[in-house]
């Protein structure tokens, strides 16, 4: 099978995977999912299977290449897509290729870009502004942020001056700015930027910079136009394929480049409901060649403005298996017990403009809140637990 060709089965393996299974389903074809969560709305989408790593929120190695053991023997008619959960081990994406047609980036391109000072190194040859990246641990913590090679999340970002080290950290130099980030589909010759995302960073614990959600928006053309074209390098240089993002900050006219995540992230859902055919099609397209037709699907889309929350347990919580869930929550749970601090679900809202966007979200939000608080667990229940 080709990649350009419609496969009889689409495989989707990421931590998280129900927003990539519900575009595949678009295509009309069978979906699975291999994923850390198995929530009820993926699992709605077709055969899930868990495949978490004990302790963490994280793939299990050994679990998912038992999950793809069981695989019907039907790999040339049959697609992976690879999201998130690949970034610590790169080199796993080698070992699922034999069960079907990857749709994923090269693990050594992988390798490199998640590399601290190889992928600042590449990143600033084609022209963006990054900050100050070593592996070694600064003289001078004060200014610096200490960061995990392969962390996704921000869960893994702590400030350098906390002392604490790890085995696999990087340190990466704190600049000022705004939280930002663009989606786009790369064909090997370009970046066809789908569109700019305002992120939400947010203490969750004792991480102070996790990601918790983004919404639509428009940036200044100057940077805009600019980011375009060091990305359409980047892609020249890296044979770059498939949906991916870029986290930079923005600081007034001044944009730095923090990351480049070579695979879908979250934030290409924010745009899913413009593509009937669904964006997982031009994931799957990319790796066949060009897509100069992707250029006229985003000309003609209709213009919305979409924002998302993951909203995070405040405490311990039953979710009951009676649960009702609104339209707009998605990362739905399974009845059981949620822990303090992990994520529980996601909150959707669309609107005419990025601000009434943003606006609805937080009244949704608002609403999610009251409704979980009702499934915490009281304190002197976790006691006697």
């Amino acid at each position: 099978m080709r990649a350009s060709d419609l496969p009889e089965e689409i495989v989707v393996i990421a931590v998280s995977a129900r927003a990539l299974a519900q575009s595949a389903a678009k295509l009309g074809c069978a979906v699975r999912a291999f994923d850390a969560f198995a929530d009820r709305d993926t699992r709605a989408v077709g055969p899930t299977v868990c495949v978490v790593s004990d302790g963490a929120i994280a793939l299990d190695r050994r679990r998912l290449l038992k999950a793809l053991d069981a695989l019907p023997d039907r790999a040339d008619r049959r697609a992976i897509v690879a999201g998130s959960g690949f970034e610590r081990q790169p080199h796993l994406l080698n070992r699922i290729a034999k069960y079907g047609v990857l749709c994923a980036n090269d693990a050594d391109i992988v390798s490199a870009l998640k590399q601290p000072e190889l992928g600042a190194e590449l990143l600033h040859a084609v022209g963006f502004q990054v900050p100050d990246t070593q592996r070694a641990r600064p003289a001078d913590c004060n200014g610096w942020l200490r960061k995990e090679i392969g962390g996704a999340g921000g869960v893994h970002v702590r400030r350098a001056s906390d002392g604490l080290r790890r085995a696999r950290c990087y340190y990466q130099r704190e600049m000022p700015g705004e939280p930002y980030s663009a989606t786009f589909v790369a064909d090997g010759e370009r970046a066809w930027i789908i569109g700019f995302n305002r992120q939400s960073i947010a203490a969750i614990g004792a991480a102070p910079f996790c990601y918790t959600g983004a919404s639509t928006c428009e940036i200044d053309g100057r940077i805009a136009a600019s980011l375009r074209h060091s990305l359409d390098l980047l892609v020249r240089v890296t044979d770059l394929r498939g949906l991916c993002g870029v986290d930079f900050l923005l600081d007034g006219d001044a944009c730095t480049l923090l990351e480049v995540n070579p695979r879908p992230t979250a934030t290409f859902e924010l745009y899913d409901p413009d593509f009937a055919e669904g964006l997982v099609h031009w994931h799957i397209r990319s790796f066949a060649g060009p897509l100069p037709e992707f250029g006229a699907r985003l000309r003609e889309r209709p213009l919305e403005h979409r924002a998302y929350a993951i909203v995070f347990a405040q405490g311990a919580m039953q979710i009951p298996a009676e649960a009702v869930f609104a339209p707009w929550l998605r990362d739905l749970p399974s009845a059981g017990v949620i822990q303090a601090g992990a994520p529980v679900l996601s909150v959707f809202a669309d609107a005419d403009t990025p601000a009434l966007a943003r606006q609805l979200l937080q009244e949704r939000q608002q609403q999610a809140h009251a409704m979980l608080a009702r499934w915490t667990i009281a304190s002197q229940r976790r006691c006697e637990a």
